[in-house]
């Protein structure tokens, strides 16, 4: 009966800190644009709240980010808004940031851990193309946030210290 409980603790353990990431490297004299992601979640506004903490994170390790081209609204973007936030965007940037936020939330159960799971674009605004895309997931332990999570998952992604 021990053996078994300890099996269960050493697979949740190893479960409960698990993380899955691809990785982008950026251009240090590119400018880039970061606009709202596309929420596939049944949390509310996680497509704004992705944006900005990837330009966030982008800003505090040196990155030229353009001035915010979007305003924050208290609801999620339609596909005519994102598009003309994106139009607006590449005037004023070497690259444009988006994806999709595709999990973000607290898992359900005694723990209720912080997982997220994001898809990152990046469009070459002179090309007109995405020119490198990733895909990560990230989960946390119980103490942690929603925000402290998705933060490690963007400097993972973007290779950020």
């Amino acid at each position: 009966m021990i053996k078994k409980y300890f099996l269960v603790v050493i697979f949740l353990f190893l479960c409960s800190c698990a993380s899955v990431v691809q990785t982008i490297d950026l251009q240090k004299d590119k400018v880039y644009a970061v606009i709202p992601f596309e929420n596939y979640t049944d949390t509310p506004l996680a497509g704004y709240t992705i944006a900005s903490t990837i330009e966030g994170s982008l800003r505090s390790q040196g990155l030229k980010v353009s001035e915010r081209q979007w305003i924050f609204n208290d609801r999620e973007p339609t596909k005519e808004e994102i598009d003309r936030i994106f139009k607006k965007a590449s005037q004023n940037a070497d690259y444009i940031i988006t994806g999709t936020v595709n999990e973000f939330r607290y898992k359900t159960g005694i723990d209720g851990e912080p997982t997220v799971s994001l898809s990152i674009f990046i469009y070459d605004t002179q090309k007109g193309v995405v020119v490198k895309g990733a895909s990560g997931a990230w989960c946390g332990w119980a103490h942690e946030s929603l925000g402290t999570v998705s933060q490690k998952l963007v400097r993972e992604i973007f290779k950020l210290e």
